[in-house]
């Protein structure tokens, strides 16, 4: 599906400042929280050498889905904070600490997808606060290449613009699963109301944004993105490379 220009194999995980894993696409979950099942196991001896009953069994996980790396809460009654990450030329920046709800049911989605440069987990307790770190490289090319004639294009990618940003958001983040599509007349009423006294978005301007993305990552050498039935691969793709974030269905109105 990817060519040369491709996201990273996986992110890299820190626990505490110590790193744990190099997590790889075909591997299983990598889980995390106080069950002694998990991969990466806390909380089970911090309460005078006995387990702190306020972390759950099963935190959460950390696993690779068709194209993208998500963040999922595993527990059934307890949130953890996901913050994330954006690049700056010192390093990466801590953004707005975000709940990620409890999987309430078996068919719920509690599920937050991680993009360059990646994104802090924190788990609170009386005990003290666990944080994990997952650390993901940028995959866009820092510079303007002159590819073959058969090559895909190695040219810089911008970030989207706040407007692409927005009408992508609303392609993409309006479900509950990161990247699932919705259709373009949902999109665009999703992102007008996002600005009710500006000009309505309109089907079509949804529909060029999108495509105009898609060809930029085909640019690149990413395939099997083209088409309606492989939207939500192309979702969750802008997701991988960072052109729209999580974050961004911050400024929807949806529960």
């Amino acid at each position: 599906m990817l060519r040369p220009g491709q996201p990273p194999s996986g992110p890299v995980v820190h626990f505490m400042g110590r790193q744990v894993a190099a997590l790889r696409p075909g591997n299983p979950p990598f889980t995390f929280g106080r069950g002694s099942d998990r991969i990466l196991r806390f909380g089970h001896d911090s309460v005078s050498g006995g387990p702190d009953l306020h972390i759950s069994r099963n935190v959460g996980s950390i696993r690779y889905d068709d194209g993208l790396w998500v963040v999922c809460n595993d527990s059934k009654n307890r949130p953890f904070d996901v913050i994330p990450l954006t690049a700056s030329p010192s390093g990466p920046v801590r953004g707005v600490s975000n709940p990620l709800p409890p999987r309430l049911s078996p068919d719920s989605h509690s599920r937050w997808a991680v993009g360059p440069p990646g994104l802090e987990i924190r788990i609170g307790a009386p005990s003290g606060r666990y944080l994990l770190s997952v650390s993901i490289d940028d995959p866009r090319p820092p510079v303007v290449d002159s590819p073959g004639h058969s090559d895909p294009s190695t040219c810089q990618l911008r970030e989207p613009t706040d407007h692409d940003r927005l009408l992508l958001a609303a392609k993409f983040l309006a479900l509950p699963d990161p990247g699932e599509a919705i259709g373009n007349r949902e999109a665009a009423e999703y992102a007008s109301a996002t600005r009710p006294h500006g000009k309505p978005v309109t089907e079509r301007a949804v529909e060029d944004c999108v495509a105009r993305w898609c060809r930029k990552l085909q640019e690149l050498g990413v395939t099997g993105i083209s088409g309606r039935d492989n939207i939500n691969q192309l979702g969750r793709q802008l997701l991988a490379w960072g052109l729209v974030r999580q974050e961004d269905r911050k400024r929807l109105r949806v529960s």
